[in-house]
Protein backbone atom coordinates (compact mmCIF):
# COMPACT_ATOMS: atom_id res chain seq x y z
CA UNK A 1 0.00 0.00 0.00
CA UNK A 2 1.33 3.43 -0.95
CA UNK A 3 1.62 6.34 1.47
CA UNK A 4 -1.20 8.16 -0.36
CA UNK A 5 -3.47 5.14 -0.03
CA UNK A 6 -2.65 4.81 3.64
CA UNK A 7 -3.38 8.48 4.24
CA UNK A 8 -6.75 8.20 2.46
CA UNK A 9 -7.90 5.68 5.09
CA UNK A 10 -6.20 6.98 8.23
CA UNK A 11 -8.72 7.79 10.97
CA UNK A 12 -11.73 6.93 8.86
CA UNK A 13 -14.36 4.96 10.76
CA UNK A 14 -15.79 1.59 9.75
CA UNK A 15 -18.47 -0.69 11.14
CA UNK A 16 -18.10 -4.37 10.31
CA UNK A 17 -21.05 -6.59 11.24
CA UNK A 18 -20.45 -10.22 12.10
CA UNK A 19 -16.79 -9.42 12.73
CA UNK A 20 -16.22 -11.90 15.54
CA UNK A 21 -14.92 -14.62 13.26
CA UNK A 22 -14.04 -15.56 9.70
CA UNK A 23 -14.37 -12.96 6.95
CA UNK A 24 -15.48 -10.22 9.34
CA UNK A 25 -12.43 -10.67 11.54
CA UNK A 26 -10.10 -10.55 8.55
CA UNK A 27 -11.73 -7.36 7.30
CA UNK A 28 -11.55 -5.74 10.74
CA UNK A 29 -7.85 -6.50 11.10
CA UNK A 30 -7.06 -5.36 7.56
CA UNK A 31 -8.87 -2.04 7.81
CA UNK A 32 -7.42 -1.33 11.25
CA UNK A 33 -3.91 -2.06 9.97
CA UNK A 34 -4.53 0.51 7.23
CA UNK A 35 -5.22 3.17 9.87
CA UNK A 36 -9.00 3.00 10.12
CA UNK A 37 -10.91 3.03 13.39
CA UNK A 38 -13.06 -0.08 13.52
CA UNK A 39 -16.27 -0.99 15.33
CA UNK A 40 -16.22 -4.76 15.69
CA UNK A 41 -19.79 -6.02 15.82
CA UNK A 42 -20.91 -9.51 16.71
CA UNK A 43 -23.89 -11.12 18.39
CA UNK A 44 -21.41 -12.91 20.65
CA UNK A 45 -19.80 -10.34 23.00
CA UNK A 46 -16.77 -12.52 23.73
CA UNK A 47 -15.89 -12.86 20.07
CA UNK A 48 -16.31 -9.14 19.41
CA UNK A 49 -14.17 -8.21 22.42
CA UNK A 50 -11.45 -10.70 21.46
CA UNK A 51 -11.09 -9.20 17.98
CA UNK A 52 -11.09 -5.63 19.31
CA UNK A 53 -8.38 -6.51 21.82
CA UNK A 54 -6.28 -8.18 19.12
CA UNK A 55 -6.51 -5.04 16.99
CA UNK A 56 -5.53 -2.82 19.91
CA UNK A 57 -2.59 -5.06 20.74
CA UNK A 58 -1.42 -4.72 17.14
CA UNK A 59 -1.49 -0.93 17.46
CA UNK A 60 -4.88 -0.28 15.89
CA UNK A 61 -8.05 1.37 17.14
CA UNK A 62 -11.16 -0.72 17.72
CA UNK A 63 -14.21 -1.04 19.91
CA UNK A 64 -16.43 -4.09 20.41
CA UNK A 65 -20.19 -3.58 20.07
CA UNK A 66 -22.66 -6.39 20.65
CA UNK A 67 -25.82 -6.09 18.56
CA UNK A 68 -28.25 -8.21 16.57
CA UNK A 69 -28.51 -6.61 13.12
CA UNK A 70 -32.02 -8.05 12.71
CA UNK A 71 -33.21 -5.68 15.44
CA UNK A 72 -33.56 -2.00 14.49
CA UNK A 73 -33.02 -0.71 18.02
CA UNK A 74 -29.82 -2.72 18.37
CA UNK A 75 -28.64 -1.42 14.98
CA UNK A 76 -29.18 2.12 16.26
CA UNK A 77 -27.18 1.23 19.36
CA UNK A 78 -24.32 -0.07 17.20
CA UNK A 79 -24.21 3.04 15.04
CA UNK A 80 -24.59 5.55 17.86
CA UNK A 81 -21.95 3.81 19.98
CA UNK A 82 -19.56 4.07 17.04
CA UNK A 83 -20.35 7.74 16.48
CA UNK A 84 -20.01 8.50 20.17
CA UNK A 85 -16.54 6.96 20.14
CA UNK A 86 -15.19 8.68 17.02
CA UNK A 87 -17.69 11.28 15.81
CA UNK A 88 -18.10 10.04 12.25
CA UNK A 89 -18.92 7.07 10.02
CA UNK A 90 -17.30 6.39 6.67
CA UNK A 91 -17.55 2.68 5.85
CA UNK A 92 -20.10 -0.05 6.52
CA UNK A 93 -19.41 -3.71 5.79
CA UNK A 94 -22.58 -5.81 6.02
CA UNK A 95 -21.08 -9.21 6.72
CA UNK A 96 -23.28 -10.77 9.43
CA UNK A 97 -25.06 -13.88 8.16
CA UNK A 98 -26.51 -17.22 9.20
CA UNK A 99 -26.82 -20.34 7.06
CA UNK A 100 -29.40 -22.92 8.13
CA UNK A 101 -28.96 -26.24 6.35
CA UNK A 102 -32.14 -28.07 5.42
CA UNK A 103 -34.13 -29.19 2.41
CA UNK A 104 -37.13 -27.04 1.55
CA UNK A 105 -39.49 -29.86 2.49
CA UNK A 106 -38.04 -30.17 5.98
CA UNK A 107 -37.09 -26.57 6.75
CA UNK A 108 -38.50 -25.04 9.91
CA UNK A 109 -40.22 -21.69 9.51
CA UNK A 110 -38.15 -20.20 12.33
CA UNK A 111 -34.90 -21.01 10.47
CA UNK A 112 -36.28 -19.43 7.30
CA UNK A 113 -37.36 -16.27 9.10
CA UNK A 114 -34.14 -15.94 11.09
CA UNK A 115 -32.03 -16.33 7.96
CA UNK A 116 -33.96 -13.65 6.08
CA UNK A 117 -33.97 -11.39 9.15
CA UNK A 118 -30.20 -11.47 9.63
CA UNK A 119 -28.98 -11.80 6.06
CA UNK A 120 -31.39 -9.45 4.28
CA UNK A 121 -33.34 -7.36 6.79
CA UNK A 122 -30.07 -6.68 8.65
CA UNK A 123 -28.47 -5.38 5.45
CA UNK A 124 -31.48 -3.13 4.87
CA UNK A 125 -31.54 -1.75 8.42
CA UNK A 126 -27.82 -1.07 8.62
CA UNK A 127 -27.67 0.40 5.11
CA UNK A 128 -30.65 2.66 5.76
CA UNK A 129 -29.42 3.91 9.14
CA UNK A 130 -25.77 4.32 8.14
CA UNK A 131 -26.80 5.80 4.79
CA UNK A 132 -28.75 8.51 6.58
CA UNK A 133 -25.69 9.43 8.65
CA UNK A 134 -23.40 9.46 5.61
CA UNK A 135 -25.86 11.50 3.55
CA UNK A 136 -26.50 14.05 6.29
CA UNK A 137 -22.99 14.50 7.67
CA UNK A 138 -20.23 13.40 5.29
CA UNK A 139 -20.55 15.90 2.46
CA UNK A 140 -17.82 15.50 -0.16
CA UNK A 141 -16.26 12.73 1.94
CA UNK A 142 -19.13 10.49 0.91
CA UNK A 143 -19.16 6.94 2.17
CA UNK A 144 -18.82 3.30 1.27
CA UNK A 145 -21.19 0.39 1.94
CA UNK A 146 -20.07 -3.13 1.06
CA UNK A 147 -22.56 -5.99 1.26
CA UNK A 148 -21.24 -9.54 1.42
CA UNK A 149 -23.28 -11.53 -1.09
CA UNK A 150 -22.79 -14.97 -2.62
CA UNK A 151 -22.81 -16.72 -5.96
CA UNK A 152 -25.54 -18.83 -4.33
CA UNK A 153 -27.77 -15.78 -4.67
CA UNK A 154 -26.78 -15.06 -8.25
CA UNK A 155 -26.39 -18.11 -10.45
CA UNK A 156 -25.02 -21.15 -8.58
CA UNK A 157 -27.25 -23.58 -6.62
CA UNK A 158 -26.18 -24.37 -3.05
CA UNK A 159 -27.68 -27.67 -1.90
CA UNK A 160 -30.05 -27.67 1.08
CA UNK A 161 -29.62 -23.96 1.77
CA UNK A 162 -32.70 -22.44 0.16
CA UNK A 163 -33.14 -19.76 2.83
CA UNK A 164 -29.52 -18.66 2.49
CA UNK A 165 -29.78 -18.59 -1.33
CA UNK A 166 -32.96 -16.53 -1.15
CA UNK A 167 -31.43 -14.07 1.31
CA UNK A 168 -28.30 -13.56 -0.77
CA UNK A 169 -30.34 -13.09 -3.95
CA UNK A 170 -32.20 -10.40 -2.05
CA UNK A 171 -28.91 -8.76 -1.06
CA UNK A 172 -27.91 -8.55 -4.73
CA UNK A 173 -31.19 -6.92 -5.77
CA UNK A 174 -31.16 -4.57 -2.79
CA UNK A 175 -27.56 -3.54 -3.51
CA UNK A 176 -28.35 -2.52 -7.08
CA UNK A 177 -31.18 -0.21 -6.06
CA UNK A 178 -29.43 1.08 -2.95
CA UNK A 179 -26.40 2.00 -5.08
CA UNK A 180 -28.60 3.99 -7.44
CA UNK A 181 -30.42 5.83 -4.64
CA UNK A 182 -27.34 6.63 -2.54
CA UNK A 183 -25.26 7.89 -5.48
CA UNK A 184 -26.66 11.40 -5.15
CA UNK A 185 -25.08 11.62 -1.69
CA UNK A 186 -21.65 10.41 -2.80
CA UNK A 187 -22.15 7.08 -1.05
CA UNK A 188 -20.93 4.08 -3.03
CA UNK A 189 -22.72 0.77 -2.50
CA UNK A 190 -21.54 -2.55 -3.87
CA UNK A 191 -21.77 -6.25 -3.14
CA UNK A 192 -19.08 -8.91 -3.19
CA UNK A 193 -20.52 -12.15 -4.57
CA UNK A 194 -18.39 -14.81 -2.91
CA UNK A 195 -17.99 -18.31 -4.29
CA UNK A 196 -19.23 -21.10 -2.03
CA UNK A 197 -17.00 -24.12 -1.37
CA UNK A 198 -14.26 -22.90 -3.69
CA UNK A 199 -10.56 -23.32 -2.89
CA UNK A 200 -8.60 -20.25 -1.88
CA UNK A 201 -8.25 -17.86 1.03
CA UNK A 202 -11.66 -16.19 0.91
CA UNK A 203 -11.11 -14.19 4.10
CA UNK A 204 -7.97 -12.52 2.78
CA UNK A 205 -9.45 -11.98 -0.68
CA UNK A 206 -12.49 -10.21 0.74
CA UNK A 207 -10.43 -8.07 3.11
CA UNK A 208 -8.11 -7.04 0.28
CA UNK A 209 -11.00 -6.16 -2.04
CA UNK A 210 -12.70 -4.01 0.59
CA UNK A 211 -9.41 -2.27 1.33
CA UNK A 212 -9.02 -1.51 -2.38
CA UNK A 213 -12.57 -0.16 -2.53
CA UNK A 214 -11.80 2.11 0.42
CA UNK A 215 -8.64 3.36 -1.22
CA UNK A 216 -10.48 4.18 -4.45
CA UNK A 217 -13.38 5.95 -2.73
CA UNK A 218 -12.18 9.52 -3.18
CA UNK A 219 -12.83 10.98 -6.61
CA UNK A 220 -14.71 7.97 -7.93
CA UNK A 221 -18.28 8.03 -9.24
CA UNK A 222 -20.70 6.93 -6.56
CA UNK A 223 -22.63 4.65 -8.89
CA UNK A 224 -21.52 2.57 -11.82
CA UNK A 225 -24.65 0.82 -13.10
CA UNK A 226 -22.54 -1.90 -14.69
CA UNK A 227 -20.55 -2.83 -11.59
CA UNK A 228 -22.47 -2.75 -8.30
CA UNK A 229 -21.91 -6.52 -7.99
CA UNK A 230 -18.32 -7.76 -7.84
CA UNK A 231 -17.72 -11.49 -8.37
CA UNK A 232 -14.81 -12.47 -6.17
CA UNK A 233 -12.65 -15.50 -6.89
CA UNK A 234 -10.16 -16.01 -4.02
CA UNK A 235 -7.84 -17.98 -6.29
CA UNK A 236 -7.14 -14.82 -8.30
CA UNK A 237 -7.70 -11.97 -5.83
CA UNK A 238 -5.22 -12.62 -3.05
CA UNK A 239 -2.65 -10.02 -4.05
Amino acid sequence: MTDDEMNSLTNKVAIITGAGQGIGTAVAHTLAAAGMRVAVNDLNPDRAERVAVEIAQAGGQAIAVTADVANKFQCVHLIETTRAAWGQLDVLVNNAAVMPQSSVLKMDEWDWNRCLDVNLKGVFLMSQLCGRVMADENGERGGLIVNIASTAGVDVPFANRAAYCASKAGVVGFTRECAREFAQFGVRVCALALPENEPGDVDTAVATQILNLGNSQVGQPAWNPEMPIIHLNPRFNNS
